[in-house]
């Protein structure tokens, strides 16, 4: 059954990007794209970050590539629709590196109860929001997950949105830290940078996801240099 009274707003079909890992791309409000990321674990448990509500052809769909078992809260700003979710899967694990709860939802524990699946979560250092970066296994690597520090939207259509594009998005826009982002959730560049640098110089690196915008499927390591530049 639907979560009573929850707003589903439009969504795209889902995209296999490995044989354990898929994206949903949702909606807002506004002309800002939102993923929730799904990841299978081998005993088919799923992990999902950033959930998405879907209607019920979607919800099974979902059902379909395992049992959804874990709902990550990846930013103070996304967990819209973390009650839908919680009403359909009262077993689910509300998983959080903070225990404010998650649009009125109570946080269960903490990510590490992933590192048995191989998963690893962390706060970004020098983020605001409660940032958290998910680090999966994917066949010939991992995938790294980031919410809102980084994003790889293209302009929207419209004079005006894309005015307010070149304003508050990345430098030069597309992919990238955007202004916006920049200037409310980072609050330390100096650790940020750090960070995204550390990131940058792994070798284990094939998918870079993000809350907003196209997930980059190939060379990462300088996509991920490229964003701590941007700082």
């Amino acid at each position: 059954m639907l979560a009573p009274a929850h707003e589903i707003l439009p969504y795209q079909p889902p995209r296999e990007l490995s044989a354990n890992l898929w994206q949903i791309q949702g909606s807002l409000k506004f002309a800002v794209p939102r993923n929730m990321t799904a990841w299978r674990a081998p005993d088919g448990r799923l992990v999902l970050y950033s959930v998405v509500a879907m209607h019920e052809e979607g919800m099974r769909a979902l059902e379909s590539w395992g049992k959804p078992s874990f709902m990550v809260i990846p930013h103070k700003r996304h967990h819209m629709d973390a009650p839908f979710y919680k009403a359909r899967y009262p077993h689910i694990r509300t998983l959080a590196q903070t225990d404010d709860a998650a649009n009125g939802v109570e946080i269960d524990g903490r990510l590490g109860e992933l590192t048995s699946l191989g998963v690893r979560g962390e706060l970004i250092p020098g983020a605001s929001y409660s940032d958290v970066a998910l680090d999966v296994p994917v066949p010939g690597g991992r995938a790294l997950c980031v919410c809102e520090l980084i994003g790889n939207v293209p302009p929207p259509p419209g004079r005006l949105m894309r005015v307010a594009f070149r304003l508050l998005g990345p430098p030069g826009g597309g992919f990238g830290v955007s202004r916006v982002v920049k200037a409310r959730e980072v609050v330390d560049r100096a650790q940020v940078r750090g960070w995204l640098v550390e990131q940058s110089r792994r070798d284990d690196l094939s998918m870079l996801l993000f809350g907003h915008g196209e997930p980059i499927l190939s060379q990462v390591p300088a996509a991920l240099a490229l964003a701590a530049r941007q700082i």
